[in-house]
């Protein structure tokens, strides 16, 4: 199974690697294996949505509907997006570098892999798969308030130079777009992509230690993004959170 999931994961990797910007969207030829898992965890994880996913998600996604008993190509779910708020996914091979991952949101643009997590860690994955760009990030993308966060991200990562900055960047970044929590209802509420695209993360969630949403503290706070969040960040609202960031990303 690993040889087999190790092949196929370094076939849709080379895709990625060959793609040119106004090429088509690379078509993956999923297993039917691989389509039971898509559907094993976003079963789970919409049941988790409906208790810990904020609103805005929750409205996401009934305009980014995404299959339940099948992994979708990254074409057909990026021209939803791009009819919502004018992003639009791109191949990614693996991990992107920080500055050209964050940079490319300026343009309305988001590298998305198209490999799924390892059979044997069907609700945790320590790397980004297909299952957390799509039911993480392309459905927040397809809000308009929080596309326009991504883009601010972008912005900010084009006019950063110093690697002290970046690094701000980044963990700003991660505690509120990837790890996001805001109150809602007097109740913690999810928004971060890792979060939204993770049963262990999301049935940890009355065990994590929520601290203010304060950004000052963030760029302070050491992360392994192998590992389930023991501290998280939480907003007053999603107002909130966005406000914050705003004021962040300016004084960058």
């Amino acid at each position: 199974m690993t040889d087999e999931y190790e092949r196929q994961k370094a076939t849709r990797q080379q895709a990625a690697r060959e793609w040119r910007p106004g090429e088509p969207l690379p078509a993956v030829a999923y297993t039917e294996e691989e389509d039971v898992l898509w559907e094993t965890v976003t079963a789970k994880l919409g049941s988790l949505h409906e208790e810990v996913a904020c609103e805005s998600y929750r409205r996401a996604a009934e305009a980014v509907v995404l299959p339940r008993q099948r992994v979708p190509q990254l074409a057909e779910v990026s021209s939803v997006l791009t009819g919502l708020t004018g992003f639009h996914l791109r191949p990614a091979e693996g991990t992107v570098p920080a500055q050209r991952f964050l940079g490319t949101f300026a343009d309305s643009g988001f590298y998305a892999t198209q490999y799924l997590r390892r059979p044997e860690s069907p609700y945790h994955s320590p790397e980004p798969d297909v299952l957390h760009e799509l039911i993480g990030h392309a459905v927040m993308l397809g809000d308009p308030v929080f596309a326009d966060l991504y883009r601010r991200f972008g912005e900010a990562a084009r006019r950063v130079s110093a690697p002290a900055a970046l690094r701000d960047l980044v963990q700003v970044f991660w505690f509120a777009m990837e790890t996001g929590v805001v109150y809602e209802g007097g109740r913690p509420r999810v928004c971060g992509a890792a979060l939204l695209s993770s049963v262990a993360e999301m049935e940890s969630l009355d065990k994590v230690e929520l601290r203010t949403f304060d950004t000052a503290d963030i760029v302070a706070q050491d992360f392994d993004d192998t590992e389930c969040m023991p501290v998280l960040f939480a907003a007053e609202s999603v107002d909130h959170l966005v406000a914050e960031v705003r004021r962040f990303l300016t004084r960058l």
